[in-house]
């Protein structure tokens, strides 16, 4: 049988874990995300693929799925967004004024922005789309 001492370090390790674990997920997730996007964007270390040429589009969706997602995780305000994304920022102003006005996938409320019941299954559905 463990010691006393032994049983509460034990103890005091496990719940720090835990602390930790808990404290770092949310920005793991954030920056897988953030991986995620980039990659669909096209963007990575180079703007050119294989043997010099090229890189392909980005799948059709890629952007207005970035900056879905990009405003559900938080991002309010327009230069944010195109911060977290790595888009154009004319381009970001232009698809939220988009979102705003036309297609009605986003509101703007007293903390910024933040999706409509319409934007959440637009981002699902281009969600669902890209995995299968």
């Amino acid at each position: 049988m463990a010691s006393p001492i032994l049983r509460d370090t034990i103890k005091k390790l496990k719940a720090r874990r835990a602390l930790l674990q808990k404290q770092v997920k949310g920005p793991l997730a954030e920056l897988a995300q953030i991986e995620e996007d980039l990659i669909a964007l096209g963007a990575g270390a180079s703007s050119r693929g294989a043997g010099g040429r090229p890189r392909a589009r980005p799948p059709r969706g890629a952007n207005q799925a970035a900056i879905l997602r990009a405003i559900r995780n938080g991002a309010t305000e327009p230069a944010v967004i195109a911060e977290k994304t790595g888009l154009a920022p004319a381009s970001v102003t232009a698809s939220v004024t988009s979102y705003l006005n036309q297609q009605k996938l986003v509101t703007r409320g007293p903390n910024g922005l933040t999706l409509t019941k319409g934007g959440r299954e637009k981002l699902a559905a281009l969600e669902a789309a890209k995995r299968g």
